[in-house]
C-alpha cells in the first residue's frame, strides 16, 4: 500500500514534495523490516538525495533518510561503511536536534548495532549504555524505546561472553 501511495503522490504532488518523501521513507522502512536491504538502500538513497537538495544536508528529514540508508547498508554486510555513515549522522543529529532527541537516540542505537555487527563489541556496549541512559532520562524507564535499547544492550553483552 505504501508503494501505491508513493506512486500516486509522485504523480500528483511531485517527487520532492514533503508528503511524497515521507511516504518514500515509509516504503524504505517497510523494506528494512522485510530484510530487503538492497532495495531499501536504493529508496533511502533517493530520499536522501532529494531531501539534501530540498532541505539541506543537516535538516532532520535528510538525516533520518541518511540514517535509514546506513541501516540498509549495514543489513547488506557493509558494516564499515554503515559505521562511517552513522557516526557522521549521529554527530549531525546531536548538533541539530540534541543528543536526547528521539531521532538522535535511534541513530545512536543504529550506530551501536553497526559497531556490534562490525565486531567492535566494547564500543557498541558503551554507546548502547549511553543510549539507554539518555532514553531513561528523556523518555522514562518504562518507555517502549527505552526497553528496546535495554534489550539491545543485553544482546551486545551476551555476544561478548
Amino acid at each position: 500500500l505504501y508503494q501505491q501511495c508513493w506512486e500516486v503522490q509522485k504523480k500528483t504532488l511531485g517527487e520532492d514534495h514533503p508528503a511524497t518523501l515521507s511516504t518514500l521513507n515509509s516504503v524504505a522502512c517497510a523494506l528494512i523490516r522485510q530484510e530487503r536491504y538492497s532495495q531499501a538502500e536504493v529508496l533511502f538513497r533517493n530520499c536522501w538525495e532529494v531531501q539534501k537538495k530540498a532541505f539541506g544536508e543537516d535538516h532532520p528529514r535528510t538525516l533520518i533518510a541518511l540514517n535509514g540508508m546506513a541501516v540498509a547498508v549495514d543489513g547488506q554486510g557493509n558494516h564499515d561503511k554503515a559505521v562511517e555513515l552513522l557516526q557522521g549522522c549521529w554527530e549531525d543529529m546531536k548538533k541539530k536536534l540534541g543528543e536526547e532527541h528521539p531521532h538522535s537516540l535511534e541513530c545512536l542505537y543504529d550506530l551501536a548495532n553497526a559497531l556490534k555487527n562490525q565486531g567492535n563489541h566494547s564500543k557498541a556496549e558503551k554507546l548502547q549504555r549511553d543510549c539507554c541512559e539518555l532514553s531513561e532520562k528523556t523518555l522514562g524507564i518504562n518507555h517502549l524505546q527505552t526497553l528496546k535499547y535495554k534489550k539491545n544492550l543485553d544482546s551486545i553483552i551476551t555476544n561478548m561472553k
